[in-house]
């Protein structure tokens, strides 16, 4: 009765294996990764060296006793070589497999042939079976982070009492000396129990170490697109995604204590000149620069983030308007000393606004945006502070594109685009009482957009046809010459906002733009336009 239990033992161990084999085909015909398809073979080896076992002396002593006795260590040597494969740790197989190998046949063979000795055997089994998994506990360490604290404290739990079973089982086949294989011994029951065991235990195991590995993977990949989704690529700067997360932590904060909270908007002066005379590559070089060079004079309560394109900003929690305008001032002087390896000397404006309760976002950024927008009208390289109340007058007369305005005229509307903007820098630069310099140069470049919009949009009408083209050319004639008088006037200081706003809002929006272009817009909207 014992025999036969013997045997059955010995079928189970071989149909978990089977089972166990099956299992690990799958993740490999899946997956196609080498170290599952070394564990599944592991798996088979020892499924094929069980099934031979069982037919102890009845097939050729090469395959019950040698074969059999071989598969088995070369499977615990599978699990050690997996592991290695799976990670990446120093050769997969390295030539000492071969000599544990090489070893174990030349004692199989000695101990069958030689001596026919099943305590030869079933010691020198144990024995190399204690080196493989030995292997396996230092392929694991090897892993090291690769391989969570609790699995591999587990992996060791499971490879040591495997150990400590078989050096049991050395002790009790030297006390039964005279035991055979399948006979009724009480060592062979002991070995194929805690053998079926360890073989599903086993199995777990480097199941449970490929999921972990797996979780990892995506846990670094996940963390690595929700940096590239944070972070800028070129600067290595938090992004303006970051920025509204960080910024709703701020306002939370400095809402509830009552703390001063201000950001910092700044941009490169001049950088389409750096593109246009260096190339973009240049220009790419500027701004890495730029943010080395502020994150290094940041303080560290602060954070600075990439705006887009050659603008920064600088969030400094605790940080009143005047505090922050001193930090701009030093970065702007930093800037400004810098050698700059593509393109010599930079500078950069710089806009400050502190946080005013109750303000949300949108209306902060306009305000720190409409205060770079004066130091960037007034002489560019300076610092300019604004609050609450500054940005009201400017935000009033400002014109903005109207979406009925577009002619259907790539060229003209891009045209007429630029020539609200230009008209937007002169009332921004009146309302804070820009020098005649700052002045004269914005009219200079609004007179100069006006005459060569004025000669593309009668070129365009005369290819249309358009019978009103020569009232139209007068109207632009009357446009030039009153931009110029206006010019004069502020070349001698006797120009006032009335009449500054009179001739953009008036003449140039609503008579101009409005009404008067309005009426080739049906020749413009043509497929032919």
């Amino acid at each position: 009765m014992i025999a036969m239990d013997t045997q059955t033992l010995t079928l189970a161990v071989a149909m978990a294996g089977l089972s166990i084999v099956a299992v690990t085909a799958l993740f490999v015909a899946f997956r196609h990764e080498r170290s599952l398809a070394i564990f599944s073979l592991g798996f088979l080896s020892a499924m094929v060296g069980f099934v031979l076992l069982i037919g102890q002396n009845k097939p050729h002593d090469w395959a019950s006793f040698i074969l059999a006795n071989a598969l088995i260590v070369f499977y615990q040597l599978c699990m050690a070589w997996g592991v290695r494969s799976f990670f990446g740790v120093g050769k997969g197989w390295p030539a000492r497999f071969w000599a544990y190998m090489a070893a174990w046949l030349a004692l199989l063979t000695i101990g069958t042939y030689v001596y026919d000795s099943f305590a030869v055997r079933a010691i020198g089994a144990s024995v190399f079976i204690i080196a493989a998994s030995v292997e396996f506990l230092v392929a694991v360490r090897g892993v090291g982070e690769g391989i969570p604290p609790i699995i591999r404290r587990a992996a060791w739990g499971v490879v040591l009492a495997f150990i400590a079973c078989h050096l049991v089982r050395v002790g009790l086949v030297a006390a039964n000396a005279n035991a055979r294989l399948m006979d009724d011994a009480f060592v062979n029951a002991y070995t194929f129990s805690f053998t079926l065991i360890f073989s599903i235990a086993m199995a777990g195991l480097i199941l449970i170490i490929d999921v972990s590995h797996l979780v990892s993977l995506l846990e670094k990949k996940n963390a690595k697109l929700e940096s590239l989704a944070m972070c800028d690529g070129l600067t290595g700067l938090r992004n303006r995604h970051a920025l509204e997360l960080k910024l709703e932590g701020e306002l939370e904060r400095a809402s509830r204590y009552r703390v001063p909270l201000s950001v910092i908007l700044f941009d490169i002066d001049y950088f389409k000149r750096v593109n246009d005379t260096w190339g973009h590559q240049a220009g790419d070089g500027v701004i890495k620069r730029m943010a080395e060079l502020t994150s290094a004079l940041v303080r560290q309560p602060d954070d600075l983030f990439r705006w887009g394109g050659e603008e920064f900003m600088l969030v400094s929690p605790h940080t009143d308007r005047a505090g922050a305008t001193a930090l701009a001032e030093k970065l702007r002087a930093a800037i400004e000393a810098e050698s700059f390896p593509e393109a010599g000397t930079v500078t950069a404006s710089f806009g400050v606004a502190e946080w005013k309760p109750g303000e949300d976002c949108d209306e902060w950024f306009k305000r720190v945006d409409r205060a770079l927008y004066r130091a960037k009208n007034t002489g560019r390289n300076r610092v300019v502070g604004i609050d609450a109340g500054e940005a009201a007058p400017a935000a009033m007369v400002r014109i903005d594109w109207k979406a009925e305005w577009s002619s259907g005229n790539r060229l003209i509307d891009g045209e007429h685009r630029e020539l609200l903007g230009l008209s937007n820098n002169l009332i921004d630069l009146s309302l804070v009482g820009a020098d005649a310099t700052a002045m004269l140069e914005a009219f200079d470049a609004l007179i100069g957009h006006i005459q060569k919009h004025f000669g593309d949009e009668e070129r365009v009408l005369a290819e249309l046809v358009y019978p009103g083209l020569a009232g139209h050319a007068l109207l632009h004639a009357k446009l030039v010459s009153e931009s110029l008088e206006l010019r004069a006037k502020v070349e001698a200081g006797e120009l006032d906002h009335g009449a500054l706003f009179d001739f953009l809002v008036d003449k140039v929006v609503v008579e101009h733009l409005v009404r008067e272009d309005s009426q080739f817009f049906e020749y413009t909207h043509r497929p032919s336009a």
